[in-house]
């Protein structure tokens, strides 16, 4: 039981340091956090047990997606100009 939990919390402190980093504007940094972050939730939904938590956790990592995909674009955009 406890092991599964290492990979959501793993995800959450990476996804905080990717937020910092996004919200400074260091794409390039951000970037690789979140999708070391998404790597470890995809792991802990692989094995999470409660509904409720799946659904939400499902909810977030959709929504981090999004975001790495932006930065992705704005970072190939930078390079491209």
């Amino acid at each position: 039981g406890r092991m599964n939990n290492n990979f959501k919390d793993k995800g959450i402190e990476l996804v905080k340091e990717a937020v910092t980093k996004d919200n400074a504007g260091n794409y390039e940094e951000a970037l690789p956090l979140y999708i070391n972050a998404l790597e470890y939730f995809k792991t802990h939904l692989k094995y999470e047990k409660n509904p409720k938590s799946k659904e939400i956790l499902t909810q977030k990592f959709t929504e981090y997606l999004q975001r790495a995909e932006e930065i992705r674009q704005v970072i190939d955009g930078n390079k491209g100009g």
